[in-house]
């Protein structure tokens, strides 16, 4: 038996004798499927169901072109630095109107510290004492600006003594502002600084502090440190 046997069509006596009638089209079998299905009460809207059409089929909307996604320039380092977004005036500001900065950089110092639970746990806040590496690992990551900074021990012996808020942190200095106003820049490098948090006065060795701040909150710092200053 080949395919056009399987095919062809049904003989008239066939037909006759099984009272089965030759479809003209594919509709028209669906449409009898369908109505076989179906009750009576529904039959009537087959018709008009079948000589619906629908826009989608009919009309397609024309393609939307695809945009790659363009990342948005950033200005760079040296056009930065030409707006003048790096440069702070040796005076012009006042001393009060960071203090609420100060205000709000010691609560957030209390905050990673946790030095309520420190102190329940009996910490003393000797080097090498318990609890030592988590509080100085937190200590060396924090931000400073706003941190009240005094300049204890430098090469240069005119900054010792100076004392401010730290109004901007770069890699290699601080700019500190006093009360008289006037903004200073203090070398990192070869300077040791004091800070007064609470009941802990900690000292500040300015050589582990030469990272940018963005970076040194992400790098990993060693715990074993060593002045030689």
């Amino acid at each position: 038996m080949n395919s056009e046997d399987l095919c062809s069509k049904l003989p008239e006596a066939i037909q006759e004798a099984t009272r089965v009638e030759e479809l003209q089209s594919h509709n028209e079998f669906i449409k009898e499927m369908v109505m076989a299905s179906l009750p009576k009460s529904k039959q009537s809207t087959v018709d008009s169901e079948f000589k619906r059409k629908f826009v989608l089929l009919k009309f397609r909307p024309a393609g939307k072109k695809h945009v790659p996604y363009r990342k948005k320039k950033q200005l760079s380092l040296k056009q930065r630095r030409e707006l003048g977004l790096y440069k702070i005036n040796r005076t012009g500001m006042k001393y009060k109107d960071f203090e609420e900065l100060h205000c709000l950089w010691k609560e957030y110092m209390r905050s990673c510290l946790d030095l309520e639970e420190l102190a329940k746990r009996g910490f003393t806040g000797e080097p090498g004492s318990k609890y030592w590496n988590n509080f100085s690992q937190v200590f060396l990551k924090a931000d400073y600006h706003g941190a009240y900074l005094k300049v204890v021990r430098s090469t240069c012996s005119s900054l010792v003594g100076q004392s401010g808020i730290v109004v901007f942190d770069t890699k290699n200095t601080f700019k500190i502002i006093g009360r008289d106003n006037i903004v200073r820049t203090i070398p990192k490098q070869h300077s040791v600084f004091t800070m007064v948090l609470d009941d802990y006065t900690c000292t500040i060795h300015g050589k582990y502090f030469c990272i940018r701040p963005q970076d040194r909150s992400v790098k990993k710092i060693k715990t074993c440190m060593i002045a030689d200053l």
